[in-house]
C-alpha cells in the first residue's frame, strides 16, 4: 500500500499487551471516475458489490504498551488487491471506489477490548496505478500529514 500508514500510540498501560490491526472499509457507495480536464474526481454510479473485508493483523503483535510508546507501527507490509479470489491474506478492494483506513489496538480478544482510530485526511480512491506525477507527490505529502498528527489512549 501506497503511502505507507504509520501511526503512534501513547496513554497505553507499559506492561499490558496489544494487538494492532487495520482494515480498510468502503466510505461511500458510489463509483468515481477521474477527470483530468477538471482535475477531480466525479461519482461515475453506484458501487460495485463490496469486496470481502479482511482485517491485516501486524506482524509485531502483540506488542506491549512500552514498546508502542517507544516506535512508531508501519503498515508497509499490506498488500491491497482487487482479486477476490486472492487466496493471500491481501486486503481486497474494488477498484475507484473511496476507502478509509482504520487501526484498531486490541487490549483484550476475549473481552472485546478494543479501540478504534479512524483518520479521516487518509481516505483514498483505490487505483490499479497512478498515472500523475503529482498525485504520487500528493499522496506523500498526505502521508507526512498523517504522520504529524497524534491520537491518545
Amino acid at each position: 500500500m501506497f503511502p505507507t500508514l504509520r501511526v503512534s500510540f501513547n496513554g497505553l498501560r507499559p506492561d499490558q499487551r496489544y494487538a494492532v490491526l487495520m482494515d480498510i472499509v468502503p466510505v461511500d457507495n458510489k463509483r468515481y471516475r477521474y477527470a483530468y480536464h477538471r482535475s477531480s474526481w466525479l461519482v461515475a454510479g453506484k458501487a460495485d458489490p463490496p469486496a470481502p473485508c479482511r482485517l491485516y493483523l501486524h506482524p509485531d503483535s502483540p506488542f506491549t504498551g512500552e514498546q508502542l510508546r517507544k516506535q512508531v507501527v508501519s503498515f508497509e507490509k499490506v498488500k491491497l488487491t482487487n482479486n477476490e479470489m486472492d487466496k493471500h491474506g491481501h486486503l481486497v478492494l474494488n477498484s475507484m471506489h473511496k476507502y478509509q483506513p482504520r487501526i484498531h489496538i486490541v487490549k483484550n480478544l476475549e473481552q472485546e477490548l478494543y479501540k478504534t482510530f479512524v483518520y479521516p485526511e487518509a481516505i483514498f480512491t483505490a487505483v490499479t496505478a497512478y498515472q500523475n506525477q503529482l498525485v504520487s507527490h500528493l499522496l506523500l505529502l498526505l502521508l507526512i500529514f498523517i504522520l504529524s498528527t497524534n491520537k491518545e489512549w
